[in-house]
């Protein structure tokens, strides 16, 4: 196994290439520096389950890019050219912080409740700035209060259904709830939801999904 030394960018760089995913030189470097902190911090704060860079690039970062080419392809056209996106509940940074190295359009925010989470955001940010990208600290219900995204990005803030129920009335017109999952979601016909899109998508054996949801409004 590669020590955590290695993780420079030309070698995150090869293998993103080997997975699909071409980034460019700026990229990787700020990817690589990202990896750096995540393992560095990692060791004093449970900020992620995988103990070694390789492993979080293979189980956690490369799920941010293909979730950029699920956004291009089924959500995006869809939307205003800056769309106001929300990670709620984003903890490391994930998906977040690698999606916006490779899709920087309109303004991200990552909302997070936990302090220690939030200063590790920060201090990611503050060593890899990102466009229009931001941290709110605080609860998701203090964030939402009087205003309305676009695109709603979440991985585990609370149960699917729950979630959905949660960010009700928070959405723009065409706006999307975009799920990642590891198993595709089927929602009730009684569910005031649409799922409007459902991709899978392979992260090292496993299969995942991503699930879109508009709220009906008739």
């Amino acid at each position: 196994m590669a020590k955590r030394e290695d993780c420079s960018p030309s070698l995150v760089r090869t293998l993103c290439e080997k997975a699909g995913f071409a980034l460019t030189a700026e990229q990787a470097a700020e990817l690589a520096g990202y990896l750096d902190l995540l393992m560095r911090w990692n060791r004093m704060m449970n900020l992620v389950g995988a103990r070694h860079w390789r492993d979080a690039l293979d189980e956690l970062i490369l799920d941010s890019f293909h979730l950029n080419a699920f956004l291009r392809k089924n959500i995006l056209p869809d939307l205003p050219p800056e769309p106001v996106t929300w990670d709620l509940g984003s903890g490391a940074g994930l998906p977040g912080i690698p999606l916006r190295m490779v899709w920087n359009d309109g303004s991200y925010w990552m909302v997070e409740s936990r302090d220690k989470r939030t200063i590790f955001l920060s201090t990611v940010l503050a060593r890899h700035p990102l466009k229009d990208t931001h941290v709110f600290r605080g609860r998701a219900e203090q964030f939402m209060e009087g205003k309305k995204a676009d695109l709603i990005v979440s991985r585990a803030f609370m149960p699917w259904k729950d979630m959905l129920s949660f960010v009700s009335g928070h959405l723009t017109e065409n706006g999307r709830v975009v799920f990642l999952t590891r198993e595709e979601l089927r929602p009730d016909d009684d569910l005031p939801w649409t799922l409007t899109a459902v991709a899978p998508y392979q992260a090292g054996n496993a299969t995942r999904y991503f699930c879109a949801f508009r709220e009906r409004r008739d």
